[in-house]
C-alpha cells in the first residue's frame, strides 16, 4: 500500500470528519459536532498551535490523521513536539499509515529543530509491533491532569 504524507486541505474535511468520529469512538469520547468544528478551524489556522498530517492511500482516500503541537523543554533550552492523537481507519494497514505519520512527524520535528517527539497511549493499548521501529521508547513519568474552572463554565 502506497501512502502519501500531507496536510490537510478544505476539501479533506468530510473525510477527515468520519475518521475524527471514529477516533472519538474508539477513546470512548463524546464528540460533538461543535468540538469537531472548533478542531477543524484550529487545524485550518495557520498561526494556532495545533497541526495536523493527514495519510491518504493510493486511491485518494483517508488512511489515518495525526494531530499534534509544539512545545518547549525549559531545563533543555530546547523544543519537541507532542502528538496529541494518531488514528488509523481499521481499514487501512496500520503499518503503512502509521509508519509514514511517525515517521512524518519525527522528521518534521527534526527540520524545525525539535529535540524529542512525544505522545501518552491509555493504559492497556499497544501499538502495532512493527511500529516499535518508528515509535521510539517509552518513558517512565506518569501523566496528571487536572481540571480547571473554565471547563464547568
Amino acid at each position: 500500500m502506497t501512502i502519501a504524507i500531507r496536510e490537510p486541505k478544505d476539501s479533506d474535511f468530510f473525510p477527515w470528519l468520519n475518521l475524527y468520529e471514529a477516533y472519538a469512538v474508539a477513546r470512548g469520547a463524546q464528540l460533538t459536532e461543535q468540538k469537531a468544528l472548533q478542531l477543524w478551524m484550529w487545524l485550518s489556522d495557520p498561526a494556532h498551535v495545533e497541526s495536523s498530517l493527514i495519510a491518504v492511500d493510493e486511491h485518494g482516500d483517508l488512511a489515518g490523521f495525526a494531530l499534534f503541537h509544539s512545545f518547549p523543554r525549559p531545563l533543555e533550552g530546547d523544543t519537541g513536539v507532542f502528538i496529541d492523537a494518531l488514528f488509523v481507519s481499521p481499514e487501512s494497514s496500520e503499518l503503512s499509515a502509521g509508519q509514514a505519520l511517525f515517521t512524518a512527524i519525527r522528521d518534521g520535528a527534526a527540520q524545525r529543530g525539535a529535540v524529542v517527539v512525544r505522545w501518552t497511549q491509555a493504559e492497556g493499548e499497544q501499538l502495532a509491533p512493527a511500529l516499535s521501529q518508528v515509535a521510539g521508547q517509552p518513558t517512565t513519568p506518569t501523566t496528571f491532569e487536572l481540571q480547571t474552572a473554565a471547563q464547568f463554565a
